[in-house]
């Protein structure tokens, strides 16, 4: 798993020769942290977006979890309960040593990486925050498809709130401009897939639509 310090966002493989867009192979597409600032108290927990060579994107849980690298004891607020991983809330103790550890100022949320595995197996590391509180973006919602002409170019459009980025993936087509708002989705020959929107605000929060299309 990799260990590298990623601030609010997810780190996840993916092969260097496919592009980014392209939705067609194992992979973790976006994990999210419920919620993704967590208060004193407030339990976490994990799950991701994942995409599948030859069949439709699901949602799954973490089956695996840890933060080895975090500061003070803070690792241990990352644990298995019953049939699930999730993060405990520490107290206001513990993270005021996190924060003289890190050199934070007092109140300051902490930085948590987290190392995740998923089915697969798929990894991904995933920064939440604690000793504050924020909620995940709501689900961006667009109208599109579900039926497409084979020949044509299609342009999905999702204009994010001020500081949201935006990330399309499709397994049926090819796409331009998948960091932009206006992406150009172009449909070549028949297929049969997906269209996924995911957005992610400064925040660290984390939101997605699934779109099923059928191109004729």
């Amino acid at each position: 798993m990799k260990r590298a310090l990623l601030l609010a966002v997810a780190a996840c493989s993916e092969p260097a020769t496919l592009e980014p867009w392209q939705l067609d192979h194992d992979r973790v597409v976006a994990v999210r942290a419920e919620p993704p600032h967590l208060a004193s108290g407030e339990i976490g927990m994990f799950d991701a977006l994942i995409a599948h060579e030859g069949g439709p994107t699901t949602v799954e849980v973490a089956r695996n979890a840890a933060a080895t690298s975090a500061a003070s004891d803070l690792f241990t607020a990352v644990h298995f309960n019953i049939d699930h991983w999730q993060i405990d809330g520490p107290d206001e103790a513990r993270l005021a040593a996190a924060r003289a550890e890190l050199g934070l100022p007092d109140g300051a949320p902490v930085p948590l990486l987290v190392s995740l595995e998923f089915p697969g197996p798929l990894y991904a590391d995933k920064t939440m925050w604690l000793g504050d509180s924020a909620a995940n973006p709501a689900p961006p919602a667009i109208s599109y498809g579900p039926d497409l002409e084979v020949g044509r170019e299609y342009q999905p459009v999702f204009i994010p709130p001020p500081g949201s980025t935006v990330r399309w993936l499709t397994s049926c087509g090819t796409l331009t401009g998948d960091t932009e708002p206006r992406a150009t989705h172009i449909i070549e020959e028949p297929c049969t897939g997906e269209l996924v929107l995911v957005l992610r605000d400064p925040l660290g929060g984390v939101a997605w639509q699934v779109m099923s299309i059928v191109a004729k």
